[in-house]
Order: C-alpha cells, then sequence, then structure tokens
C-alpha cells in the first residue's frame, strides 16, 4: 500500500504549487484566494506522506517482489493475471505476495503475527 500513498502524495503535491501559483495570480488580480486555508491542505499532505523507512523497506526488496507487490496492489490485479506472469498457479501467486508483504512488514518493526 505504501505505493498508493506515494501517488496521492505526489497528485497532492503537484495539486499544492498549482494552487499557490494560483492563489498568487489572484492575489495580483485582486480576487480572492482559494476556498481552504494552506493549514487544511498541509495537514492532508502531512497524513498522506510516505514514512521514509517504507521507501527504504521497499526499495531493498527483490525486483521481482517489488513487481508482485505492483500488480496486486497498485494495479489490483487478480491473482489469476499475476499468475499467469509468474508462470504459476493462483494460489502460488497469493503465497508470494502474502509472503512480500509479511517480508515487508517486518522490516518495518510489526510482528509476524500482524
Amino acid at each position: 500500500m505504501p505505493w498508493l500513498y506515494g501517488i496521492a502524495h505526489n497528485v497532492l503535491r503537484d495539486s499544492l504549487r498549482k494552487r499557490r501559483i494560483e492563489d498568487r495570480a489572484r492575489g495580483r488580480l485582486g480576487l480572492p484566494h482559494t476556498i481552504a486555508p494552506d493549514p487544511e491542505y498541509e495537514a492532508i499532505e502531512r497524513r498522506l506522506s510516505v514514512p521514509e523507512a517504507a521507501v527504504r523497506a521497499i526499495a531493498q526488496l527483490p525486483d521481482s517482489d517489488r513487481e508482485v507487490l505492483e500488480l496486486r496492489v497498485v494495479q489490483e490485479r487478480p491473482y489469476s493475471e499475476i499468475a499467469g506472469r509468474l508462470s504459476c498457479t493462483p494460489q502460488a501467486a497469493r503465497l508470494r505476495v502474502s509472503r512480500t508483504l509479511r517480508r515487508l512488514n517486518l522490516a518495518l518493526g510489526g510482528s509476524d503475527h500482524d
């Protein structure tokens, strides 16, 4: 799921940047600023930011593990499709995703039973 937060963070960051540019332009034209004040946007941005530890843990995964997580978590592909790409059964694909998620959880300080 960290990839999803990363995507959301990037979209929000771009939106905030555009909003600041628009606010400056509105101010120069004497128009009112946008509706939500900056602290509200900044609070949302803080909640959506991906912890640096998660980014490092994902980067340390083997490419094949990152690929199965991207297929399942980010792209929400069914296990049957993932299995086709891995040349294995859907059950084996499900197990691979599960084990990768468990390793990622442990790398982030979680327990084996989370």
